[in-house]
């Protein structure tokens, strides 16, 4: 088999799950990895053995490079993608995909273009055991029966004190979340979005970004489903913050807890806890999904075009925050 030649960009936090790929998968090297933290990516290299590059355009276009890993803050994805296609590098493209429509349209329209492959890993991908579990569980004939809403509230500190996190310009917040979120319901419903409200506003803290986010999206199937984002708490207080993802069925009610899930129905209960929380999914798989793609011609998911499908409804948010009004879609 072919080794592939993986070039990085973004030595940051996510970037640790992704490096135990190599250590996975014989047909897998790195070989370039940049980052503007000089320690970090001085660090990826040394882990790795790969070159340390001066750019991030220098790994996306590297001739030793064929796939580009783009694992750095979503406002530079359009621009790394169109770029790494342009040199015919298929894709690891983190979440979020995109934030607004035009700049997912154009992330898919460039790997259309390019010919190229890419997989972007979203909670089903990460925890795909358990997925395969929920979808038994809301199978028509499962002990809870299809999914009718769900609900995430998350109240905590922004994950990161990068500062790109707390400038508007640079982040939704809700975004950093609904793509698992909106990519799960999706994709377990099937249904498609009708409308979507959203409400965002700094309440609580000082930094120049949103610190609550509201979304409410109704389904063509009479589905609804609420996502609440908000980084209100300050992390000097050493408050615990806590997140929910309620999913209510036909006949009984699911606990989402990333890695693992509960189920209660008047019939009974039940649980699955994954065995991909360790290693935050199991990275080396998704490589693995997508040379076999890139070999055989065949499909990836999710990918690009389930990233379009949850950046469609952020983009109905965004417009909902600026008019006040319910987007129809």
């Amino acid at each position: 088999m072919k080794t592939y030649g993986v070039g990085i960009v973004g030595c940051g936090e996510v970037w640790g799950w992704h490096r135990e790929a190599f250590d996975h998968l014989d047909c897998l090297r790195c070989v370039a990895v940049y980052d503007p933290n000089a320690e970090r990516q001085a660090a990826a290299a040394a882990a790795t053995g790969a070159r340390e590059a001066a750019s991030a355009d220098e790994v996306l276009t590297d001739a030793d490079v064929d796939i580009a890993a783009i694992l750095t803050p979503v406002f530079t994805h359009a621009d790394m993608v169109e770029t790494a296609t342009g040199a015919g590098k298929h894709l690891m493209l983190e979440k979020p995909m995109a934030i607004g429509l035009a700049e997912g349209q154009r992330i898919v329209d460039a790997i259309s273009n390019a010919g190229v492959k890419c997989f972007h890993p979203t909670l089903r991908s990460l925890a795909s055991d358990l997925f395969t579990e929920l979808e038994a569980w809301t199978a028509d004939d499962g002990p809870v029966g299809p999914v009718r809403a769900a609900f995430y509230h998350l109240v905590w500190t922004p994950f990161s004190s990068a500062a790109w996190l707390t400038d508007r310009s640079t982040c939704l917040p809700i975004a950093e979340y609904d793509p698992h979120v909106l990519d799960t319901f999706l994709t377990l419903t099937g249904d498609e979005p009708e409308s979507v409200w959203c409400h965002a506003g700094r309440y609580c803290r000082s930094f120049d970004q949103d610190d609550v986010m509201s979304m409410i999206i109704t389904f063509r199937d009479q589905r609804f489903l609420q996502v609440d984002v908000h980084w209100v708490m300050d992390p000097a207080w050493q408050a615990p913050g806590y997140v929910n993802f309620d999913i209510v069925c036909e006949r009984g009610y699911i606990r989402h807890n990333w890695f693992s899930a509960e189920w209660f129905s008047a019939e009974g209960s039940g649980s699955f806890e994954s065995d991909r929380l360790e290693s935050c999914g199991k990275r080396w798989e998704h490589y693995a999904a997508l040379i076999e793609a890139i070999e055989t011609g065949g499909d990836l998911t999710p990918s690009e075009f389930d990233g379009l499908a949850y950046v469609r409804i952020q983009d109905a948010a965004m417009r909902s925050v600026r008019t006040g009004e319910t987007i129809q879609l």
